[in-house]
């Protein structure tokens, strides 16, 4: 049972690992296209950044979730649920920037079909 356990944790940290890293270059990559689409003077350079940082939130939050199996103390549950709830906060307030620029978009009427190729 104990080798079971052991498993189960390097695994799990291996994933946790990995989400991370995933999550920092979906960051990476969505900053520098972001950048790219302000030096090229792009329309919607926000919602495009708002929307790779709401998909590296995601990737992140799934690493807490991974990160749930290896809790062992109270302590670490209430620190893992506090971050899962961070996440989630931050989550919603991006998805509301978005969908608000977007309707602001919309009832401008600045938004062709040749925008949609910024939107993810």
């Amino acid at each position: 049972m104990e080798l079971l356990t052991t498993i189960t944790t390097y695994i799990a940290q291996a994933g946790i690992e990995l989400l991370e890293i995933a999550a920092m270059g979906i960051l990476l990559i969505g900053s520098g296209k972001s950048i790219w689409m302000l030096i090229r003077h792009k329309p919607h350079v926000t919602l495009s950044l708002t929307r790779f940082m709401n998909i590296a939130l995601i990737v992140m939050l799934c690493a807490e979730i991974i990160r749930l199996v290896l809790v062992r103390t109270p302590l670490e549950l209430a620190i893992v649920a506090g971050m899962v709830a961070l996440h989630g906060a931050i989550s919603f307030l991006i998805s509301w920037e978005v969908n608000r620029e977007q309707s602001h978009d919309r009832n401008r009427g600045t938004m062709d079909e040749s925008d949609q190729d910024v939107l993810l």
